[in-house]
């Protein structure tokens, strides 16, 4: 296979007869260099026409610093607000002139790959992404003084920051909701998968009932299945929803909130829904749908941008100043009085 040419900024230097620098002056934005506006202009319309982009790895040789940052998933990737954390992520690093390398989510306690691509000086720093309390071990990242971001639903930490509760918060103030309109007998419903449960926020809830509502009705619904099939996990739903009476449901994901309400419709409309139900997920899909599901607002697009502008300047060893985020309770209809 030929080796692919692609434009350089000398062939943009050549066409608008200036120096290769000036072309470098413009195209980086270089502050205190002197090119006329006409230039410039002329000097980024040839760029465009000949979809000219800088080599930002010849950027990194040169300059010699990384350019790129590892990014370490979890178990995020079917997470209905993963897509827009990495957005705001990408948006940030596209603008910088920075790329991410998708690194292994495999256990590995002794950090291997992190340390590898750092110190081969093929990322400059390390962000997480750690939805649904998830638990990051740093300790190797700490000993070796790797810069590193870590994004959740409580907010973006670094080890220069105490951790964020935005989402903690958020939790209480549902579970203030339910004590001020008297849904005392509430029921969180989770899933496991032969016994294992794969996602729990069911700690920070618990905690919650505990400070606020300690005489509420409280049990967790495990729905124990044996695959992770939808036909599968509505069986065991609509048995609890059969043979029981409850004020309001909540449910720990974006599908197994929708799961949940159309069980609950099956079971009967009526007007305000009986029983209520909260859906503790990020997405405005659920309140497009009918009934309009109760859910959450977390700024997870904003997060990712704040994340990458924070790994960038730890990675430089520049000043960094904490941003704190809200999250909010959007009402629908599964919510109404």
């Amino acid at each position: 296979m030929a080796k692919r040419q692609g434009i350089t900024a000398k062939d943009i230097a050549e066409v608008c007869e200036v120096s290769q620098a000036t072309v470098s002056y413009v195209i980086n934005q270089t502050e205190g260099k002197r090119v006329s506006e006409a230039k410039r202009q002329e000097i980024l319309q040839v760029a465009r026409e000949l979809n000219y982009f800088p080599n930002h790895s010849a950027q990194s040789m040169r300059q010699q610093r990384c350019t790129s940052i590892g990014l370490i998933c979890g178990n995020n990737y079917d997470n209905a607000g993963f897509g827009n954390t990495l957005r705001g992520i990408k948006k940030y690093f596209d603008e910088a002139g920075y790329t991410l390398t998708l690194l292994s989510d495999s256990k590995d306690p002794e950090a291997g790959e992190i340390l590898k691509n750092y110190y081969s000086n093929s990322i400059a720093g390390v962000i997480y992404i750690a939805f649904d309390t998830q638990v990051i071990d740093t300790s190797v990242l700490d000993a070796n003084k790797i810069p590193y971001v870590l994004i959740s639903e409580n907010g973006v930490y670094c080890s220069k920051f105490e951790p964020q509760k935005a989402f903690e918060n958020l939790i209480r103030d549902c579970i203030l909701f339910c004590k001020d309109n008297h849904l005392s007998r509430i029921r969180y419903f989770t899933r496991s998968i032969n016994g294992r449960i794969l996602r729990n926020k069911y700690d920070l809830i618990i905690k919650a009932i505990q400070d606020i509502y300690p005489e509420s009705d409280f049990e967790r619904i495990i729905c124990d299945i044996r695959s992770n099939r939808d036909e599968e996990i509505i069986v065991p739903m609509e048995e609890y929803l059969k043979n029981h009476d409850f004020d309001i449901a909540i449910t720990a994901n974006q599908r197994f909130g929708i799961l949940m309400q159309n069980c609950i419709l099956k079971k009967g409309i009526s007007v305000p829904q009986n029983p209520r139900h909260i859906c503790l997920a990020s997405s405005p899909f659920l309140l497009t749908v009918y009934p309009k599901i109760s859910s959450l607002e977390i700024p997870l697009y904003e997060m990712g941008l704040y994340a990458a502008e924070l790994i960038l300047a730890l990675s430089r060893e520049e000043p960094v100043n904490e941003k704190l985020f809200e999250c909010r309770l959007i009402h629908g209809d599964t919510t109404k009085l």
